[in-house]
């Protein structure tokens, strides 16, 4: 822009000093001229007043008054007779000179006026101006004057303007070129530094301010620019603070929330609901929800929405990786018309350990029904047997005594450990920190199994490292948890099978800060696609054996939380056929 002003300054100048050197040198020339032709016609007239008549009628004294004529008029003199003809010219032998019956200023004078004009002689090499009048005789026009005079001064006058006009030219580039210098730095200085601010603006620096002071239309932009960026700036501070306050919100929430358009092209979606609906891509503003989501229920879901405009609840389930119960809502973006609907905002929840809970609630009731419906039959029957037909043999009658106290005590069994469970799962079990000797507790639990093991010919065995770290906490639970776990392997294990408990501790001598027990036997083994339900209530790998074995389906759950009671991890690897492997790992206190 500063090279576009300096060159546009230069041309402006340039044309205005060319412009009025030529209108000023033909003014000039004009007024030369026309002095010149007013002279001439002055002369023009006295010649024929004076001697017009007589030269033409007397030629015998031509030269005599040619030679007075032209020194007087100082101008070439030809005069002409009625036909055209050259009598007399003052500067080229008349008698070889063509007719001058058509020369313009001649056919001027032959009609009565004054004839005028100005044409290159070839005779004399120059401009010439002639001026013709009329020679009259008794109202007769019998012959014409005719004077001219070359126009020497006037060439050389205008040569001289346009030389001078030539010199201005060049002093007004020199002057034009520092004017114009100057002029496009005042102008482009200040545009540059508001383009320069006005581009940072652009870019966010909303705290750039242009520092030109003026009262010129310059100054106002600058104060305008200046008061936008200012008014920028606040509002995209509050805007940035509320986005702020927005995003903690949205963060905050525990549920989903994702907001799309009526096309179905997300606006805004929240962590949570990128971390429900396993979504990696950062970027998703402006995509459509498939691209985003890939889930043709949720698909469907929000084209019925925008269909019918009417909004409900619905659950989905996804498999992706692990399955997933989602619950989602949806409520309308409105403008200010309540029927014109912007877009939808869904919120989703989370409810897959909501419906675990509700399906492992009500297989626990059925479970627990039918767990005290089996013993209760029996005692029922027995109980009703001997009551009503009134057994006579002894030993009958002792043998169902004996299964109803076997089935009695089932359900004494099953009952306390409902309430155990019960009270562990709801932490009211009571805290006791007391020393517990890891070794010993192997030891007596083992003993307490002995017998049991011996029946199946089952190999029960201990590994216990000398210097095992001792535990704190509730040593009836921790018995409870090794019982439980060794009872499991005894019974899952055919006879002449191996039964071993180890225990040591993990990490450095100088710092064991955990403990290890395994239990492993070599019985029939756990499926793995049945592992991950191992330590729920009444879950039985092989149900009908498992009543077989007299199990009440709660010790692995029991295990677990005792487990936890201790803030510690349990593990199990299994292979069908060959055995299984709980690994408990509690911390030192």
């Amino acid at each position: 822009m500063q090279r576009r002003i300096f060159f546009n300054t230069i041309i402006v100048l340039l044309l205005g000093v060319v412009i009025c050197g030529i209108l000023s040198a033909r003014i000039v020339k004009k007024n030369l001229v026309n002095g010149i032709e007013e002279r001439l016609t002055i002369e023009a007239g006295l010649v024929r007043e004076l001697v017009g008549e007589s030269l033409i009628s007397n030629s015998d004294n031509i030269e005599t008054y040619i030679n007075k004529i032209k020194q007087t008029t100082n101008a070439r003199i030809t005069i002409v007779d009625s036909q055209g003809n050259v009598i007399i010219d003052t500067e080229k032998g008349y008698p070889d000179m063509d007719n001058h019956s058509k020369r313009t200023e001649i056919e001027a004078a032959f009609k009565g006026n004054t004839g005028k004009s100005i044409r290159y002689s070839y005779t004399l090499k120059v401009d010439l101006m002639y001026v013709a009048q009329p020679i009259f005789k008794d109202n007769n026009i019998i012959g014409v004057v005719r004077l001219s005079k070359p126009l020497y001064e006037i060439n050389n006058l205008i040569k001289g303007l346009y030389t001078n006009v030539f010199i201005a030219v060049l002093i007004g580039i020199f002057a034009a070129s520092l004017l114009g210098y100057k002029m496009s730095i005042n102008i482009t200085r200040p545009i540059k530094e508001i383009t320069y601010t006005a581009s940072r603006i652009a870019e966010g620096h909303f705290d750039k301010r242009i520092n030109i002071a003026g009262k010129d239309e310059i100054g106002i932009l600058v104060n305008s620019i200046n008061n936008m960026a200012f008014k920028l700036d606040e509002m995209i501070m509050s805007l940035q603070d509320k986005n702020v306050k927005l995003e903690a919100i949205m963060s905050s929430v525990v549920n989903g929330i994702i907001a799309i358009d009526s096309a179905e092209r997300v606006l805004f979606i929240n962590t949570v609901a990128e971390k429900l609906l396993n979504i990696a891509d950062g970027d998703m503003a402006g995509k459509h929800l498939l691209q985003v989501i890939r889930n043709n229920s949720i698909d469907n879901y929000l084209k019925t929405i925008l269909k019918d405009r009417k909004f409900f609840d619905t659950e989905i389930t996804m498999d992706d990786p692990d399955e997933k119960v989602l619950k989602l809502y949806s409520n309308p973006i409105k403008k200010t018309d309540e029927n014109d609907i912007e877009g939808i905002i869904i919120t989703i929840q989370d409810i897959t350990e909501l419906r675990k809970l509700e399906r492992v609630r009500t297989e626990f009731i059925a479970n627990v029904s039918h767990e005290l419906k089996t013993p209760l039959t029996s005692i029922k029957g027995f109980a009703e047997t001997l009551r009503t037909e009134g057994i006579d043999d002894k030993k009958d009658a002792i043998r169902f005594l004996n299964i109803i106290e076997h089935e009695a005590d089932r359900l004494y069994r099953l009952i306390n450990d409902i309430l155990s469970l019960s009270d562990l799962e709801r932490r009211k079990a009571k805290i006791i920190k007391k020393e517990i000797k890891v070794d010993n507790i192997i030891n007596e639990v083992l003993s307490m199994l002995k017998s049991q093991s011996d029946n199946k010919n089952i190999g029960l065995s201990a590994d216990v490292q000398e210097d095992i770290k001792n535990l704190t906490g509730d040593t009836d639970k921790f018995k409870q948890m090794l019982i439980n776990l060794v009872d499991n392997a005894i019974k899952y294990t055919p006879e002449g099978g191996k039964v071993r408990v180890e225990a040591y501790n993990q990490g450095d001598k100088a710092s064991v800060d955990k403990i290890v027990i395994k239990v492993r036997d070599n019985g029939i083994g756990i499926p793995k696609l049945q592992i991950p339900r191992l330590f729920e209530r009444f879950y039985r790998v092989d149900k009908a054996r498992s009543r077989n074995v007299g199990g009440t389906g709660l010790g692995l759950a029991i295990v677990k939380h005792i487990v936890i009671l201790f803030n510690g991890e349990i593990e199990v690897e299994s292979e069908v056929g060959k055995g299984t492997e709980f690994k408990i790992i509690l911390p030192v206190q």
